[in-house]
């Protein structure tokens, strides 16, 4: 049986970015690849071989992507975060003050009538 665990890691490795879907194709890559690989050894394994070899992929996988959510996860406490600032509203432009009143009209006493 194979330790595939190091073949899949230096494989993901080369990915560039390891995201979840680019490492789930390289993993059904390497599935379909190993089973045409056994399928083709002469003399030709026995199915339980074959299965044995499968489980043995699918071990490291899980290992692989173990490790690999491990790191996010550490990767996402030492990153620092985002905290958003409240929102502020708009700043508007203060309402234009209302025209003063007219002043009133100037109080004049009273005159005494003239004399005739």
């Amino acid at each position: 049986m194979t330790d595939y665990q190091p073949l899949i890691a230096r494989a993901i490795e080369g990915l560039g970015k390891s995201t979840g879907e680019a490492r789930r194709a390289l993993y059904e890559r390497a599935r379909s690849a190993l089973v045409t690989q056994l399928r083709s050894v002469e003399p030709a394994l026995s199915e339980s071989e074959i299965t044995r070899e499968r489980l043995s992929l699918e071990e490291a996988i899980r290992k692989v992507e173990a490790d690999a959510a491990r790191r996010s996860r550490m990767e996402a406490r030492t990153e620092p975060r985002f905290e958003p600032r409240p929102l502020k509203p708009p700043s508007r432009p203060a309402p234009a003050a209302a025209p003063a009143p007219p002043p009133p009209p100037p109080v004049v006493p009273p005159q005494p009538p003239a004399p005739p």
